[in-house]
């Protein structure tokens, strides 16, 4: 497989058996071959992908001086704004790299501590309080709807997961009771004149958590993925589809079965004038911070290892956030 597949998960709510594993194979295969595919069916409303869209764009447009109130103390990528060359993911791997070309804004659920069942240090970096943008009215409940509906899409989501790897519906309910996701809303404003060679919009790199649930725009500068012969292919979902790619814990779970695939944003082409900003909605996936990320039974063949030790989803994740922070390129 070479491009990414285009597939309606509409029926698997109510269908019959026979769709449901149609529905459940036709995942599998892509996220076994690429590790990414555009969803649609997935029953999150026009009016919210609207709504957030355009009410993010206004926010960006504000002053700099207006945003930079939003900032986290600690600069730790987790919560509130991000400035423009903020982070840095192509140096997830280990190694230093340029500074990614956008700005966000961070959000995630604000769960007590006491019911994350992590140690204290692993349970406030993920359920750190949010910074909501008061600046603008309306804004902050615009974005905790986004964070519910497409909370709600991941329930199913995760049933089809199940379901792909010949597990009962539920085998992944709770290690996501207390899940401790995020949404990062990302700018990249217009460019008038190509950066420097290897800076891109958003280097090259995995995603850490289990799985990703990406809403883009379709316009030049966009997501690519890099395929099995080492191309780099554009990711274009259909309108208000959502593009999912496997993370690394879900690689580990599944013993590498399943592709935590490397991808990227490229800088869009500047012959003819300036380029056009872009936007993109992600929610990250992660796990309950105490969940044990290790592979799963029907992932293991007679005679196989497990091919990654035991980890903690919330170990693995803030080691992972915290190599792409401004701090750890000061580090290297």
């Amino acid at each position: 497989m070479e491009n990414v597949p285009v597939i309606d998960i509409s029926a698997f709510r109510d269908g019959d058996a026979a769709t449901r594993r149609k529905i459940a194979d036709a995942v599998r295969t892509a996220v076994e071959e690429i590790g990414f595919l555009s969803v649609t069916g997935h029953g999150v409303s026009d009016e919210i992908i609207s709504r957030i869209r355009s009410e993010s764009l206004a926010f960006f447009d504000l002053p700099l001086a207006t945003k930079e109130k939003y900032l986290h103390p600690s600069g730790n990528l987790n919560r509130g704004y991000t400035p423009f060359e903020g982070e840095f993911n192509g140096s997830s791997t280990g190694q230093p790299a340029p500074a990614d070309l956008r700005e966000g804004y961070i959000f995630g659920q604000s769960v007590p501590q006491d019911t994350a069942g992590a140690d204290k240090a692993v349970a406030s970096h993920a359920y750190q309080p949010n910074i909501w943008p008061d600046v603008m009215p309306g804004l902050t409940e615009t974005f905790q709807a986004y964070y519910s509906a497409v909370a709600d899409f991941n329930t199913v989501l995760l049933e089809i997961f199940s379901a792909a790897l010949d597990l009962e519906l539920a085998y992944f309910r709770e290690n996501f009771r207390h899940h401790s996701s995020t949404v990062r809303i990302l700018h990249y404003p217009a460019q008038d004149a190509p950066p420097p060679a290897g800076q891109l919009r958003c280097g090259a790199h995995t995603d850490f958590g289990s799985h990703t649930i990406l809403l883009a725009d379709d316009s030049p500068g966009g997501l690519q993925v890099r395929t099995l012969s080492g191309e780099w292919v554009d990711v274009i979902p259909p309108a208000n589809a959502f593009i999912i790619n496997i993370g690394d814990m879900m690689k580990m779970w599944t013993n590498d079965r399943w592709v935590s695939n490397e991808h990227r944003v490229a800088n869009p082409p500047t012959e003819g004038g300036p380029s056009g900003d872009r936007l993109s909605i992600a929610f990250f996936t992660y796990p309950n911070p105490d969940a044990v990320i290790e592979c799963i039974p029907t992932c293991l063949a007679p005679g196989d290892e497990a091919k990654h030790p035991p980890v903690l989803a919330g170990d693995y994740r803030r080691m992972k956030v915290e190599s792409t922070t401004a701090a750890a390129q000061n580090r290297s």
